[in-house]
């Protein structure tokens, strides 16, 4: 079994690139964050415009987000129970592999991570997005089609929070939700196990798999 789990507000207790542009660029911040709530921007348009003026170095970034963001409770629990269960566990992110890679090894674990990568340069920070298909369901480069491949067949979980996480969480079972995904999904009527922390994922894979007896629980 795959399980693809969102990193920002989800492995972690802020949303990052949010955390990171409302500290760095807070009138940007403001402005764009408003745009995309209006439904004016996509995920990525929103990601760009607003990380754009930040002039900071990537080691100055990392140890900002090390400093201020910790990860959500249960994350060590949760990637041993996926190892001692025949989970496969993978963050696939709307965020940038070069800070969440960091924050994982800070912190002692080692996952696979899918994501973007952000560039630091003097006149910002660019984008360069990792190559995802263009879904003809919700009709932007999301996560659908990239988590469909990794599974290959299998079947595959997702554990998420936002809104760049909706599309793939669709034709996921199990499925764990918070914020946004979860609102979106009980929109859909489609089933999902809500988490505050990742021991309810934990004890939710247990309870979809029935692996790992009440010494999981």
């Amino acid at each position: 079994m795959l399980l693809a789990i969102d990193f920002d507000g989800t492995l972690t207790d802020h949303d990052t690139i949010d955390w990171i542009a409302a500290h760095y660029a807070p009138d940007t911040f403001d402005r764009v964050d408003a745009a995309f709530s209006r439904g004016d921007l996509t995920v990525n348009e929103c990601t760009v415009q607003q990380l754009a003026p930040i002039t900071a170095s990537e080691q100055d970034l990392i140890r900002f987000v090390l400093a201020t963001v910790s990860p959500r409770p249960g994350l060590r629990e949760l990637v041993d129970y996926c190892a001692g269960h025949g989970i496969e566990p993978v963050v696939v992110s709307a965020g940038f592999d070069n800070l969440i890679t960091p924050f994982l090894q800070a912190h002692g674990v080692d996952l696979p991570v899918l994501a973007h990568t952000a560039e630091f340069t003097p006149d910002g920070i660019r984008v360069r997005f990792r190559e995802r298909a263009q879904c003809d369901v919700c009709g932007e480069a999301c996560k659908r089609a990239e988590v469909l491949a990794l599974a290959e067949g299998r079947p595959f979980g997702f554990v998420g929070d936002g809104a760049s996480d909706l599309c793939a969480a669709e034709v996921a079972e199990p499925r764990f939700a918070r914020h946004v995904l979860a609102a979106h999904l009980t929109r859909e009527g489609l089933p999902f196990t809500p988490f505050e922390d990742l021991h309810d994922v934990r004890r939710g894979l247990l309870a979809a798999t029935g692996v790992g007896g009440s010494r999981d629980g």
